[in-house]
């Protein structure tokens, strides 16, 4: 079976230049994915799953990264995707 590439079904992201650059996706495969950085050295990811997320995991993470309405916005979205 070949592996089959997560689509972003909805997309926030921040780039500012000269900053760092915030992303965070709700994906087809039922996960949210939150990225950050703009060079390998300074970056990371976390992803959790529709429901950990809509539970509360990482939802701390994603106000302190891209503010308490793109938080707000990704949680009606998903709530109307599940």
């Amino acid at each position: 079976m070949a592996y089959k590439r997560p689509i972003p079904l909805c997309e926030w992201k921040i780039d500012e230049p000269d900053k760092e650059l915030y992303l965070t996706q709700i994906l087809d495969n039922e996960t949210v994915l939150s990225a950050y950085g703009r060079y390998a050295h300074s970056s990371g990811s976390k992803s959790v799953s529709w429901q950990e997320f809509l539970d509360g995991e990482m939802n701390e993470l994603v106000e302190k990264t891209m503010g308490i309405k793109v938080l707000t916005e990704l949680l009606e979205k998903l709530k109307g995707l599940t």
